[in-house]
C-alpha cells in the first residue's frame, strides 16, 4: 500500500543555527516554488522572514534550542492536482499552529510519475504568548498525521525523519522519501463528520 500513499514527514534540526534559520526563510520560495504563504512572517522577503523567526526565538531566550519544525507534505497527483489545492490542504492540516506559532509555508512544482506538487512548512517552535517550545514528538506528529488523512480523506504515510541536510524528499517513481532510520506509520481517516 506504501506505493501509492500521499506522504507526511516530519524532520528537525535541532543544532541549526543562523544557517539553518536562513535556509528555512530561503526555502520555500526557491526555483521550484510556485505559492509561498506566511504566518506571522512575511512570505515575499526571506530576509525579514528570517529576521521575524530570528527574534521571536531570541526574545523568549530559546536562542540554540531547536527552531523549527519542518513538516513536508508529498501529495499523490490524485490528491493535489494544483498548487492551490496543495496549498490548501497544508494550510488547513496547520489551523491548530497558527494561533500561535510563527508559520512560513511552500508549495513546490516537481514532476514525478505520481506527483506534482509536494509542500515545505517551517513551524517556528516559540510560542508567541508563552515563549514555551513546541516539540516534536509522537503526540504532535499522530496529531498532525491524522488531521492530514482526516483532510484529505485518504491514508498517509507518516515519516518521522532523522536529522538529514535533504530538504527536498519527494515521492518520486519508487516512493523513495525516507531513509533507513526513519519511523514510519499509516494514518486511516476517520469518517468525514460534514458529509
Amino acid at each position: 500500500m506504501a506505493k501509492n500513499i500521499d506522504i507526511l514527514k516530519v524532520i528537525t534540526h535541532a543544532d541549526g543555527g543562523t544557517p539553518y534559520s536562513s535556509s528555512v526563510s530561503h526555502y520555500p520560495s526557491n526555483e521550484d516554488s510556485v505559492a509561498v504563504k506566511g504566518y506571522g512572517v512575511v512570505d515575499n522577503d526571506p530576509e525579514t522572514a528570517q529576521k521575524q523567526f530570528d527574534t521571536v526565538t531570541k526574545y523568549y531566550g530559546n536562542t540554540g534550542k531547536n527552531q523549527f519544525i519542518h513538516v513536508m507534505m508529498s501529495f499523490l497527483t490524485e490528491t493535489a492536482p494544483d498548487a492551490t489545492t496543495a496549498m490548501e490542504i497544508s494550510d488547513h492540516v496547520l489551523d491548530p499552529l497558527k494561533e500561535n506559532h510563527q508559520i512560513l509555508i511552500g508549495v513546490h512544482q516537481k514532476h514525478t510519475p505520481k506527483s506534482d506538487y509536494h509542500t515545505h512548512s517551517f513551524v517556528g517552535t516559540t510560542d508567541l504568548e508563552t515563549g514555551k517550545m513546541l516539540h516534536t514528538n509522537n503526540t504532535l506528529n499522530y496529531e498532525v498525521a491524522q488531521r492530514t488523512a482526516d483532510i484529505i480523506q485518504k491514508p498517509v504515510q507518516l515519516v518521522v525523519g532523522k536529522k538529514n541536510t535533504d530538504t527536498n524528499t519527494t515521492q518520486d517513481g519508487d516512493n523513495n522519501t525516507e531513509g533507513k532510520n526513519d519511523f514510519k506509520r499509516i494514518f486511516y481517516p476517520h469518517k468525514n463528520t460534514t458529509d
